[in-house]
């Protein structure tokens, strides 16, 4: 603990408020790229511009020694006198050289900068292999790399047709009065990139089927280089020099490889605001059969960890076979018949109990801190490869996740079991425990897995230890370590998809309920309900009532679920195989990897009500002796949904069609997470609809007060509504 933490601070709601009070912008900078920092050390924050972004990263995680480096003296001497603190500092550098001693920085952030690199070197793309590998060498091992920046789209030379407005401006004259098609016309004939040092954008202008609109033929790449700035025409001069999409997703993850960096996430990312307020309806693309097409990604996100040499920097699957349902294998596939509905549920079984356990701390000026394991391999994460991710998003299958185990607890002592955990893959002793929770349980896919997790807060001593190596328990090179993270940082980062274990999440927020404490500022779609009148019963009664509705029969032919065994192999920076082995996991026979959940929702006056289904599954009944189960809807996705851009129209539909209400207004809710990453590549969608209170006397839902599901969040045992009932709860402000 650093003096300027103690004498300052003082209480962790100062950096509650700090951090509500930013504009959103720079909220979601921080919530994608600091909860991969280390808790402690130094992190430079490269083209700190005037220094006020760095400035708030070192008034909110003052245990970090923040560097700003830029290449300009007169903006660091700015940045000093303008935005002092303890853990800030500035230096001038250039980002591309090497402005720190070799192995001295535990994190470098790459913030809407790197772009400039090229811009300001004659566009030359050899600029940013050397400032990568330049900024690598100055990271310790374990450092982090984080990169946010634009990114060249997917399919980036195809023709695409580019639809502009042509009425909403001047066809000629300054560029604050022209239209958006004219407007296009002087970006074309003045823009410079790699692509087109010397000559103008090449396009075709043809008539446009779509009344006061014009249509413009040019590559997907450049089209995408026109509509992020369109909205710049303050600074449109500088703003045109400067060439955004320089790399492509490939071109990141496969550089960041070859230096030795483990990616934790490479995503693309939409941002809301802008996608609503500058995008929709504002432009249209379409292929060349007018087919439409998704909008280019507004942003980019790539984080690295710098590992040793030997280590592994990406899990892959190799082969794989289906498993006959006869063939002896870890995992079983067992069928039951609902007694009333004759409908037949498969379910995948394996033996024993899942245990996560969170161990957590608090330091004396009320920060929260959790233990968690970074870098686990998870090569199921990376199977069914053959499916892109709906929101594009690539692993390496090293995760970050509860402490948890395996285990047949339920022969002995639930307090003997957990110690031996948390000694064996914590690397705590029994004097550091200082209190166990009362257990919780969820089902983390109960539609289609038997798992039921049972979860403990553990109570710890303030952990002061470098990141520990655990006993490698895997079968690859490494069980990854154990290191405390910020509990704050981990909820920020799942709002904007930048952490994905569903199970770290559930315990984080009954961490927090438990000891009576804000989860601090919402960071992902702002959702703002429209009142509305409704008269309709709202329950009082959460008591789900006790079921059998299953017996169990023999499978004899599955027709919803299949069995796989993959090879997974483990390679290296050179490529080479360190490792392999081989996994069973479950996936869906007919339909993709991914699931969507929504939670319906409706506000009435000073209260939002939430609609939930009660449902009868096989997995809880095995479990509790009742089938019955409240929980959110939630929909297998066919495989015909390619991108998240298109499940809002799908929810629209199966919403009517299943539950017989309508949908005002879809918002997407947080990030995307994984259900059973040691099970299953499933990956979920979560979403908030917004409903129409009125026809609500034909649903099935069962409308609750929000203010009530609080009070029985212990209660619910369905993955997926704890999941979605703590977001929405979280972004409405509760």
């Amino acid at each position: 603990m650093n003096k300027y933490a103690k004498q300052d601070r003082g209480d962790i709601s100062e950096y509650e408020e700090y951090f509500a009070g930013m504009d959103a912008s720079m909220q979601q900078k921080i919530a994608l790229t600091t909860a991969h920092f280390p808790s402690h050390g130094t992190i430079a924050d490269m083209g700190s511009g005037s220094g006020s972004g760095t400035f708030d990263l070192a008034r909110l995680y003052r245990d970090l020694q923040l560097v700003g480096v830029d290449i300009n003296p007169v903006t660091v001497e700015y940045s000093q006198k303008h935005y002092k603190a303890e853990n800030l500092s500035f230096a001038v550098g250039d980002i591309a050289d090497n402005v720190f001693p070799p192995n001295s920085l535990d994190g470098i952030l790459d913030s809407s900068v790197l772009h400039h690199v090229t811009s300001f070197n004659d566009y030359d793309i050899t600029q940013i292999y050397k400032t990568l590998h330049n900024q690598i060498a100055q990271l310790k091992t374990g450092g982090v790399l984080i990169i946010r920046d634009f990114v060249v789209p997917d399919d980036a030379e195809k023709l695409v047709f580019l639809d502009l407005p042509n009425e909403d401006g001047a066809s000629e004259g300054a560029i604050s009065e022209l239209s958006t098609a004219a407007l296009f016309e002087v970006f074309a004939r003045d823009f410079r990139c790699s692509l087109n040092r010397n000559e103008s954008v090449s396009y075709l202008k043809l008539d446009c089927p779509r009344p006061h609109f014009s249509r413009f033929q040019t590559t997907l790449r450049y089209a995408a280089e026109f509509v992020l700035r369109k909205d710049y025409r303050d600074h449109w001069s500088p703003e045109l020099i400067e060439e955004y999409t320089y790399f492509s997703q490939i071109d990141f993850e496969e550089t960041f490889k070859k230096e030795n960096l483990r990616i934790v996430v490479s995503m693309p990312l939409w941002n809301s605001w802008i996608v609503e307020n500058r995008f929709a309806n504002k432009f249209y693309l379409s292929n060349a059969n007018g087919k439409s097409l998704t909008f280019p990604p507004t942003n980019y996100l790539i984080v690295g960890e710098k590992i040793a040499g030997n280590e592994g920097v990406q899990l892959s699957e190799k082969s794989k076979k289906d498993l006959k349902l006869n063939e002896k294998s870890f995992l079983k596939l067992k069928a039951y018949r609902h007694k009333t509905t004759a409908q037949i549920y498969e379910l995948a079984e394996r033996p024993n109990q899942t245990i996560d356990l969170l161990p957590w701390f608090e330091t004396e000026n009320g920060q929260i801190f959790v233990l968690a394991k970074k870098d686990f391999p998870r090569p199921i994460v990376n199977a069914q490869t053959d499916e892109k991710n709906l929101n594009r998003a690539n692993y390496s299958g090293y995760l970050t996740e509860p402490i948890s185990a395996i285990s047949d607890a339920a022969t002995r002592r639930r307090g003997d079991a957990v110690n031996e955990i948390l000694s064996k893959r914590a690397n705590l002793a029994a004097d550091e425990i200082l209190e166990i929770s009362e257990p919780n349980f969820y089902f983390t896919s109960p539609g289609g897995i038997d798992e039921r997790v049972e979860s403990f807060l553990v109570k710890i001593a303030p952990f002061e230890k470098p990141p520990q190596t655990i006993e490698n328990y895997t079968q690859f090179n490494s069980a990854g370590v154990v290191r405390e993270l910020d509990a704050l940082q981990i909820l920020r980062a799942s709002h904007v998809g930048g952490m994905f274990d569903a199970r770290l999440e559930i315990n984080i927020y009954r961490l927090l309920r438990q000891l009576n404490r804000s989860a601090s500022a919402w960071i992902g779609a702002t959702i703002k309900p429209v009142p509305q009148n409704f008269s309709g019963k709202i329950e009082a009664d959460f008591e789900a009532g006790s079921y059998k509705a299953f017996e169990q029969i023999e499978l004899k032919e599955n027709s919803f679920l299949k069995l796989e065994k993959s090879e997974f192999v483990e390679i290296n920076a050179a490529n080479k195989t360190i490792s392999k082995t081989e996994f069973e996991y479950v996936v869906p026979k007919n339909f993709s990897k991914n699931t969507v959940a929504a939670i319906p929702f409706f506000r009435v006056e000073n209260e939002i009500l939430v609609g939930i289904e009660f449902r009868d599954l096989p997995a809880p009944q095995r479990f509790t002796g009742s089938s019955r189960l409240a929980c959110v809807p939630a929909w297998r996705l066919p495989k015909s949904i390619k991108h998240k851009f298109d499940v809002k129209d799908f929810l629209r539909e199966k919403c009517l069609k299943d539950f017989k209400i309508s949908i005002n207004e879809t918002r997407e809710l947080g990030g995307s997470y994984f259900t059973s990453a040691g099970i299953t590549p499933e990956v979920v969608y979560p979403f908030a609809v917004e409903i129409d209170a009125k026809n609500l006397d034909e649903t099935d839902l069962k409308i609750f007060s929000l203010r009530v599901l609080r009070n029985i969040l212990d209660e619910i045992q369905d993955a997926h509504l704890l999941i979605l009932l703590n977001r929405l709860r979280h972004a409405l402000g509760f």
